[in-house]
Formats: structure tokens, C-alpha cells, sequence
């Protein structure tokens, strides 16, 4: 990819690792730059990866005929016994919600008081100003006051996780950048992270370390072939943690209302990113199979048009949807796995009904989460989530998600109000 250059005409490396910083960044001359020569590049390749997306699908459609499913999203959620209506109830109460959505782009171009909301804007940060940092010591502390609720034991882990250096913290010289949590059934838990203080990077701790968690209590309670839960539940524990990280700060008193509006937008950006956004990319997938198994080419045309569609649906019309939005589909390497990536947005909605159900109803909800994290993959994904006190089986906790990110909507305009 060519380099981006900012408002300065300083050049800045442009790949797929690079973009999303880029795009975050408040130089909208750099934003801009990147985001087209980054789709005008993909562009160039457009019959190369409607190519290889359509031998995808066509070979997920021949596995699926093999194996005398009905469809390749059948023979995708058939493994850990999802039924379609899961996947189709997600994407139905979304668009129920869509409303919600098309309010909070509506508030970013307020926010960035720009007179057309481009899709280059859509990551660019919300709040200036506010650029709290934090030490390592301060996140321990942080994040062990947010899992206080969820009671004595899980603290204790946390501390001893804390005390034994599970965490590789610090960015190094030939370290890979991101974060996760490893080990083995007989090891402890390892995290390895990238923290440079910011708000994210304490809330990485938090995410980290609730997978983490996770792993813990499955490998002390499971034999090893049912200690490992699956990708449908494996996002629960994470976001609990991240949810309750939030949720903890947000109650802090005596907040100026510019901390507290960056605190929202967080929590915001969360919803849009893992919620909204990935079951646009859900349903970008199921379409684009069902065209594969009608027999339809999925050449550029085609897989632009569909692209741009959902583009218009998610984000509304206060969106400029440029050229360049269409060819997004072409650079998201999710699609080469298949239907999966819907189990972060059914994964972020159970998190918030159980992190809502923690805090508001105490130690009957953290019983029953606390069991749920014991059980590994030894039972189906919904019927874990059920035990926990979410059925997946119902649209209801995504409805019920989503009207908590109405209400950190109605918080958001009235904070901003009173910095008005």
C-alpha cells in the first residue's frame, strides 16, 4: 500500500496492521489518506479477491452437500449444536435496532463537528483532551476493584495471577503486538499484552484476564478433553470483565463530565464495534453464501453492491458513503472462517445481560456465572449460557443489549450537554 501522509505531508507506513491506528488518529487529512489509498490499492486486486472468496464459498458449499447439510451455515453451527435461528434471530434484532445505531453516528459527526460524516471518521476519537494515563500498578488496582462483585475467590485468583507474573506486560523489541491469554491444561493461565497506560490498555488487562479466568476454573474442575470451552462462550468472561472495568469507573463520583464522556464513548465504541459491526459482517457472510449455493457468480459487482447495502442499513444517512466503502469486504480476513465471526456479538450481548445481572442482583447471578466459567466444554454452548441465566435460543438478550446502549446513548448527549 502506498503511504498515508498527514496534514504535514509526513508520510506514514500503510498495511493491514497499520490501518485501524491510522484511522484513529485525530489528523483527518491522515485519516482520509490512508482510507484511500488503502481501498484504492484493494480496488487494483478486486478480481483476485472476489476469486478467492468465491472458491471459499464454493468449497464450504461442497463440504456442506457431503456431509448432506442443507447449507454451509448449517454445517458451520451444527458442530457445537447452534441452530440457525440463533444466528438469524441475531441479525433480525439488530435491524429492530438499527435506529439506535443511525442516533450514535449521528453524534459522532456532532462530536467531530464536521459538516459530512465519512466513512474515514467513523474510528476518529470522540474526545479531546482527555489523555489520563495510568501506571501498571494502577491497572491491578483497577481491575481488581471492578471484580470485586464477582466475590472473594475470583479476586484472590486475579491477585495471585498479578503476584506470579502471569502478564508479559510491557511492549519489547521483536514482541508481536495485540494481546492474549495462552497456556496449557497443567500450566497457569499466561497473558501477553502491550500496555502503554492509556484507558484501552487497562481495559486489555481486564479482557485478557478474564479469559484467563476462564481458563482457571475449566482446567481446575474439567478433565482435560472438556477443559477447553468453545469460541461461541469464549468472548463471555472477557467482556464481563471489560464491562465491569466500565461500569466501575463510570460510578466514580465527582467525574468531570469530559472523562465521563470519553468513558461513554468506550462503552459506545464497544457496542458499535462488537455488536453492531459483526453482525454486519454476519449477515454480509450469509448472504454472499446463499448467493454462492443459488448458483450465483460472486464476482466484484456483486460482493460490492451487497457490501455497500449493509453499509447504507447499519450506519444511516447521516453516513457519506464514498466510492471506496464498497471494497471493504475485500480486506476482512474473517470470511475465511466461516460463520463465526456472529459469536462476538451473541458473546458481547450475553456479557452485558450478565454483567447488568452481577451488579444489580448480586451473589445469586455471580453463583450462577461463577458455575458457567467451572464448565469448560463440557456441556453445549447454549446450554452453558442458560446455566449462566442467558438463552441465546430467544432474541432477547441482544434486544435487551441494545437497549442498554440506548441508555449510555441518553447519557452520552446529557454529559456532552453540560460541556456545552
Amino acid at each position: 500500500y502506498p503511504d498515508a501522509v498527514d496534514s504535514e505531508g509526513k508520510p506514514h507506513s500503510l498495511s493491514q496492521s497499520t490501518f485501524v491506528p491510522l484511522e484513529e488518529s485525530g489528523d483527518r487529512v491522515l485519516r482520509k489518506s490512508a482510507y484511500e489509498n488503502l481501498y484504492h490499492t484493494l480496488n487494483g486486486m478486486r478480481n483476485t479477491a472476489a476469486g478467492l472468496l468465491d472458491a471459499q464459498n464454493k468449497q464450504q458449499k461442497f463440504y456442506a452437500t457431503a456431509r448432506k447439510y442443507s447449507s454451509a451455515r448449517e454445517a458451520a453451527l451444527d458442530g457445537t449444536n447452534v441452530p440457525l435461528s440463533v444466528y438469524d434471530n441475531l441479525i433480525e434484532a439488530v435491524h429492530r435496532n438499527l435506529d439506535k445505531m443511525h442516533r450514535y453516528v449521528r453524534l459522532r459527526k456532532k462530536l467531530l463537528g464536521v459538516d459530512e460524516l465519512h466513512y474515514y471518521d467513523v474510528y476518529a476519537p470522540l474526545t479531546k483532551g482527555v489523555s489520563a494515563h495510568y501506571t501498571y500498578d494502577q491497572a491491578k488496582q483497577m481491575v481488581l476493584d471492578a471484580v470485586a462483585p464477582l466475590g472473594e475467590e475470583y479476586g484472590t485468583i486475579v491477585r495471585k495471577g498479578f503476584a506470579e507474573r502471569w502478564i508479559d506486560v510491557f511492549p519489547n523489541k521483536g514482541k508481536s503486538g495485540g494481546a492474549y491469554s495462552g497456556g496449557s491444561y497443567d500450566s497457569n493461565p499466561y497473558i501477553m499484552c502491550n500496555f502503554t497506560g492509556t484507558l484501552d490498555s487497562v481495559s486489555t488487562i481486564a479482557h485478557e484476564m478474564g479469559h484467563s479466568m476462564h481458563s482457571w476454573f475449566s482446567r481446575h474442575t474439567q478433565p482435560a478433553q472438556y477443559a477447553d470451552y468453545t469460541l461461541f462462550v469464549a468472548e463471555v468472561a472477557s467482556t464481563v470483565n471489560e464491562n465491569l472495568l466500565i461500569e466501575h469507573l463510570l460510578a466514580e463520583k465527582n467525574q468531570d463530565p469530559a472523562t465521563r464522556l470519553a468513558l461513554l464513548n468506550q462503552y459506545l465504541e464497544n457496542f458499535k464495534g462488537t455488536v453492531y459491526r459483526q453482525t454486519m459482517f454476519a449477515e454480509f457472510e450469509r448472504d454472499a453464501h446463499a448467493m454462492a449455493e443459488r448458483g450465483e457468480a460472486l464476482n466484484p459487482a456483486a460482493l460490492n453492491n451487497l457490501y455497500k447495502k449493509l453499509i447504507v442499513d447499519y450506519f444511516g444517512p447521516e453516513l457519506v458513503v464514498d466510492d471506496e466503502v464498497q471494497y471493504e469486504w475485500a480486506r476482512i480476513p474473517h470470511f475465511y472462517r466461516p460463520f463465526y465471526v456472529y459469536k462476538y456479538a451473541t458473546g458481547y450481548s450475553t456479557a452485558v445481560a450478565l454483567s447488568e445481572g452481577i451488579l444489580k442482583n448480586g451473589e445469586p447471578a455471580v453463583k450462577k456465572y461463577l458455575e458457567f466459567l467451572h464448565m469448560g466444554g463440557s456441556a453445549y454452548p447454549l446450554d452453558e449460557l442458560r446455566h449462566a441465566g442467558v438463552d441465546l435460543a430467544t432474541p432477547a438478550p441482544v434486544d435487551a443489549a441494545l437497549e442498554k446502549f440506548e441508555r449510555i446513548l441518553d447519557d452520552a448527549e446529557a454529559t456532552l450537554a453540560k460541556l456545552q
